[in-house]
C-alpha cells in the first residue's frame, strides 16, 4: 500500500457514508490517488449514503508552487512559464 507519510497530501472525505470507510479502505483510497495523479475525486457510494474522495494539501503548498514557479521563471534563458490556474 501507500506509505502515507511520504506523501505530499492527506486524504479528504466528506459525505453522509463516511464511516463506511475503514482504515484499510482508507489506505486503499490514497493508494488509488497516488497511482492516479490525474483523479481529481473519486466517489464511493455505501449502504449510508456517498462519500467524495479527494487530495487535501497543506496550506503552505501553493506558497511552494508559486515560490518554485518564480525561481523557473527568473533562470536565465527561460521566457514564460505556464502552470495551470487549478493546481
Amino acid at each position: 500500500m501507500t506509505d502515507a507519510s511520504r506523501l505530499s497530501w492527506q486524504l479528504l472525505m466528506v459525505g453522509p457514508g463516511i464511516d463506511r470507510i475503514t482504515p484499510d479502505i482508507q489506505d486503499k483510497l490514497a493508494s488509488l490517488l497516488d497511482l492516479l495523479p490525474a483523479t481529481a475525486t473519486i466517489n464511493v457510494q455505501t449502504d449510508a449514503g456517498y462519500v467524495t474522495v479527494s487530495r487535501d494539501w497543506p496550506s503552505h503548498r501553493m506558497e511552494t508552487v508559486d515560490s518554485l514557479v518564480d525561481a523557473i521563471a527568473a533562470a536565465p534563458g527561460i521566457i514564460d512559464i505556464a502552470v495551470p490556474e487549478c493546481r
